[in-house]
């Protein structure tokens, strides 16, 4: 077995293009995007119910053992193993089934006994059902097992205040079930930022509405609500104008009230791109304004006051990788995840890979396969164009292609990103 280190950041070699005294190494701008960012310190109790992709904000320790008593792992018998010394056959004493607490074993007996039912104090071992045979009172054993078999020992999951889950962690099912077990009803968690939602355009217009002239269905709207919607509050969309003092007072006006701004588009250097003018104007700390990324190169990150501001290009594709790759970390760390940057893993490239040098290349793939070993193997389109949706819908996550080569072989291994 081929064991392949664990991806945690980001890796492209931009840094070593000639855009580089212009355009921001990717990991060098995700760093200084990851600095804007103070983690929430509010938090909230909930019912396990509620609490499914929130936040944890308190450590959850176990309440009491886990399994509480010893309890068997099968249906069958409970009994001394020495008992079984000289027979096969002992009589039956008694039931212990789930919720009981059943008398101590007399000796030379055993006891009928369900999976998941308190073992009787003196018993040793658990014999399953189908090693016996019961006739009448008796019960005959086929055959011997070893001494502890089928036994649940108490403790032997969890033990009484030990710490089952740390802060900082993304609540799933899996950690819903561990905090049930542990005797917990509700969990602490960090409060849903408030998001702002600014999206720029005078040409687009809803979803479904009737398109004449230039005008052009908004995507990335529902795009970013959708993926926001189960980790925050998006407190209102405002559709601004393309008017600089309009910006202004939207950029203004949302930095007041939200833990995050958003923008989407108007973030390039044309004559109604107006959000880094009016984040200038406003005296905004912009720490990225340029990253050597395709697509989304116009990424610009910075904060006003105490609120991080993501400027995302207006192009859907450029704006959704852009997210996952720079928006959904700080997202991460406003709510206080412990690990920010969401782990990546390798694949193999299907066929071979062009690429033109300078920028590093975000890529939408899709899984198509495994290799001998096991590995994922993905299949890319020939070229990344910012304002196709197709691939995009279709991909399973994006691949890194490095910005100092000009293709990559069929059978190279990728770093892959999950959506």
């Amino acid at each position: 077995m081929t064991l392949f280190d664990r991806i945690d950041t980001p890796g492209c070699g931009c840094d070593t293009s000639d855009l580089a005294a212009t355009l921001l190494p990717v990991d060098t701008a995700l760093n200084r995007g990851l600095a804007l960012v103070d983690p929430l310190t509010a938090t909230e109790d909930l019912p396990l119910h509620q609490a499914n992709g929130r936040v944890l904000a308190r450590p959850v320790k176990a309440r009491a053992d886990l399994p509480r008593f010893d309890n068997s792992g099968m249906d069958g018998y409970a009994l001394r193993l020495t008992d079984l010394n000289g027979t096969k056959t002992l009589p039956v004493c008694g039931t212990s089934a789930a919720s009981d607490a059943p008398q101590p074993l007399p000796a030379g007996t055993a006891m009928r006994i369900f999976t998941g039912a308190p073992v009787p104090a003196g018993a040793d071992t658990v014999v399953m059902q189908e090693w016996t045979t019961r006739t009448g009172n008796m019960v005959t054993f086929e055959k011997r097992p070893q001494t502890g078999s089928n036994i649940r020992r108490q403790g032997e999951d969890q033990r009484a205040n030990a710490t089952v889950l740390t802060a900082g962690q993304r609540l799933n099912a899996r950690h819903l079930a561990i905090c049930a077990g542990a005797g917990h009803g509700s969990v602490s968690v960090v409060c849903k930022p408030k998001i702002a939602l600014l999206m720029t355009g005078d040409e687009l217009i809803a979803p479904g509405a009737e398109a004449t002239g230039g005008a052009i269905w908004d995507v990335n709207t529902p795009l970013l609500t959708s993926v926001l919607s189960d980790v925050a509050d998006i407190s209102f969309v405002y559709q601004v104008p393309d008017s600089f003092d309009a910006m202004i007072d939207a950029i203004k006006s949302a930095a007041q009230d939200v833990d995050l701004v958003i923008t989407s588009g108007g973030v390039s250097v044309g004559d109604r791109d107006h959000v880094k003018p009016a984040l200038n104007l406003l005296g905004a700390e912009t720490a990225v304004s340029g990253v050597a990324i395709k697509p989304g190169k116009p990424i610009t990150l910075s904060r006003l006051g105490r609120v991080p501001i993501i400027s995302l290009p207006g192009n859907p594709l450029s704006a959704y990788v852009t997210w996952q790759v720079f928006g959904n970390p700080m997202l991460n760390k406003l709510c206080g995840l412990t690990e920010a940057v969401p782990p990546r893993r390798l694949v193999r490239a299907q066929t071979e890979l062009r690429h033109k040098p300078g920028r590093c290349e975000y890529r939408p793939a899709r899984f198509c396969g495994m290799d001998h070993s096991g590995l994922e193997v993905v299949e890319c389109p020939s070229a990344t164009h910012s304002g196709h949706l197709g691939p995009m819908a279709q991909a399973d996550g994006l691949v890194l292609i490095p910005g100092d080569i000009d293709k990559t072989a069929t059978g190279d291994l990728l770093e892959f990103m999950p959506f």
